[in-house]
């Protein structure tokens, strides 16, 4: 299978995820339908009931307010997941319709560039497969374990740390109701989490597949240098051929530039959806974490495993774009210069230049996507939660 229709394969089907929601990326104008609405109803009920019942437990003891309050990261991320969609969907889809034109174009410039396209979306299919297992597994147990408690012992606890005005957890019918309405949450919250994953995500391994390019092309223009080097101590002085390197500076250049443009795009698009999903879990982490130092609390130790699960998945792409970023001027760097004519080292150098203040993945513009931020994120978690722990009381 072509690797163009691999990667609109894949695309078609994170809008798939997306349509359930009510949200199509892929329409030329984003339409408010009904399953629109029950997607943007999931944060405003939250809002309206688990704000308010946190608000009530936290001021009978603090520890009560940060059971209710595990979740309070998840509509954080999902609230600014949704709102970031809704305002750039335009953008969105240009990204998304520009990276199949992308590998439609570069499939058939050989073997090489196709293998690096179809690496890149296996790398992508790996990392929806990791996702998948992950939100589907600690989703099922969330939702499974109130009626596994229930039948075990008769325990009655709820999915979403809050209770809702007027129904009883006493009562048949008020669990039954109360259920049902933080199920509902949690599936659109879940698929929502899932589908915005995949799109950032998405983004985010295209930066990988565009570098692994860059040096391909890298490469072809230093075989043309080093054969120009041969053939000049085999022809006469002058007479050495050129091949083609003008063309293929050209070339280079023009990819790079394509590749820097692209990095800032990406960042620019969906800047808010990375900071929201790596901080908002870092909140999510900090106070299930300090609830289980309390006691232990069985909802938020899932939820503990599913925000560190979406954390480290972003910090170890970042990482690996990081990584990219060092081998891209590794490969521009190692290219033989000195073969180069006057004026082609010219805009040698304005690309090497540029190759060296790579826009690179941040957060809210400070911290960087890789996981030396989530050490540092780990670490203030840990010293903040001992704090907490020693004036509990």
């Amino acid at each position: 299978m072509r690797p163009s229709v691999r990667i609109h394969e894949l695309v078609a089907n994170i809008n798939y995820y997306a349509k359930q929601l009510g949200l199509d990326l892929l329409a030329p104008r984003l339409r408010f339908v009904f399953r629109t609405w029950i997607t943007m109803s999931a944060p405003v009920s939250y809002v309206i009931f688990g704000v308010s019942w946190a608000f009530r437990q936290t001021q009978q003891h603090w520890m009560d307010g940060l059971k209710a309050s595990i979740m309070l990261g998840g509509l954080i991320n999902g609230s600014t997941e949704l709102l970031s969609v809704i305002q750039n969907h335009s953008a969105m889809r240009n990204m998304m319709n520009y990276t199949i034109e992308i590998f439609a174009d570069y499939e058939s410039r050989g073997a090489e560039y196709c293998a690096a396209l179809n690496f890149g979306v296996d790398r992508m299919l790996k990392i929806r497969r990791i996702i998948r297992i992950g939100y589907f597994v600690s989703f099922f147990v969330m939702l499974a374990v109130p009626w596994a408690l229930l039948l075990y012992d008769g325990t009655r606890v709820t999915v979403m740390q809050y209770e809702i005005p007027g129904l009883l957890l006493e009562n048949n019918v008020g669990y039954t109701l109360t259920y049902l309405q933080h199920m509902i949450v949690a599936v659109v919250g879940g698929l929502g989490f899932y589908t915005a994953d995949l799109l950032v995500l998405l983004a985010l391994v295209q930066i990988l597949t565009f570098a692994h390019i860059l040096q391909i092309k890298a490469n072809v223009l230093n075989d043309a240098l080093n054969r120009k080097e041969h053939s000049r101590f085999e022809a006469q002085v002058g007479g050495y051929a050129d091949n083609g390197i003008q063309s293929l500076l050209l070339d280079l250049i023009q990819w790079h530039q394509l590749f820097t443009d692209y990095c800032r795009d990406i960042e620019n698009i969906y800047h808010n959806m990375i900071a929201a999903q790596v901080l908002s879990s870092a909140i999510s982490i900090l106070l299930c974490f300090c609830v289980n130092l309390n006691g232990f609390h069985l909802i938020s130790t899932i939820y503990l495993f599913i925000s560190a699960y979406s954390m480290l998945v972003y910090c170890i792409v970042g990482s690996q774009i990081e990584y990219a970023y060092d081998q891209v001027y590794d490969s521009l760097c190692s290219i033989s210069w000195q073969e180069l004519r006057a004026d082609q080292r010219k805009l040698f150098g304005l690309m090497l230049k540029e190759a060296q203040n790579t826009q690179t993945m941040t957060m809210i513009g400070i911290l960087p996507l890789s996981m030396r931020t989530a050490l540092q994120i780990t670490k203030l978690i840990y010293s903040i939660s001992m704090m907490m722990m020693r004036n509990r009381n």
